[in-house]
């Protein structure tokens, strides 16, 4: 099955410069330019990923073939490391986009607050406003796109606590139970590890399909 994935799909990877920054961005499936596209083809909807730490994009590879798979390859679905994570090669090109009118000027792009900033400059400069976007985010990824959600807060965010995960232990599901009772709060009852990248991107892909399958299919 992994095999047949990897053969069949693209991934397209692109080094651009974000709040001054270079930023690797992974872009799983045919569509890599959403603001010009204006064919009849183009997606309405965008599967953004925020990475755990290290933020370096290509350890979710696997994970987001596999995904993009499992919605039947009729999404894209992009990973974005983190700001200072990725280098480009010598040879690789840098791409520029105008900058953003609406962003801040970004102090401390490297600490945790400028990294929200800078996933957040990403979105407005690459994705259309009128594209629905689902994120997902791994490890610290979480805090970001919580961060990110405030400013929608009317989206429906899914929380997936591991059992066997020490850098969050179910002391942490129990609590946002109790805090949020009318939430969307899963305990992991197949012990995938904090890591799941390393070799559980398709179980966690399968979960994550089935679990948009109902909003996707109203697209």
């Amino acid at each position: 099955m992994d095999s047949e994935i990897k053969e069949e799909i693209p991934v397209h990877e692109e080094f651009i410069l974000c709040c001054g920054v270079e930023t690797q961005v992974l872009k799983c499936g045919p569509w890599t330019d959403l603001f010009n596209d204006q064919s009849a083809n183009r997606p309405k909807l965008l599967i953004f990923v925020i990475t755990g730490n290290p933020g370096f994009s290509a350890a979710y590879v696997p994970f987001v073939k596999a995904l993009y798979s499992s919605v039947n390859k009729r999404f894209p679905v992009w990973v974005i490391s983190h700001a200072g994570h990725a280098l480009a090669p010598k040879d690789k090109k840098i791409l520029t986009t105008s900058d953003d009118p609406n962003a801040q000027e970004v102090k401390d792009i490297y600490g945790l607050c400028g990294q929200v900033e800078h996933k957040l400059a990403f979105l407005r400069t690459h994705v259309p406003k009128e594209m629905k976007l689902v994120l997902i985010g791994h490890s610290i990824g979480c805090y970001i796109s919580l961060q990110i959600l405030k400013l929608a807060p009317e989206l429906p965010l899914t929380f997936y606590y591991g059992t066997v995960d020490a850098w969050c232990p179910k002391e942490y599901y129990e609590d946002m139970k109790k805090d949020f009772p009318e939430g969307d709060i899963r305990l992991c009852e197949k012990k995938i590890p904090h890591a799941f990248v390393l070799g559980f991107h398709q179980e966690m892909a399968d979960m994550v399909a089935d679990w948009l399958k109902d909003d996707l299919s109203k697209i």
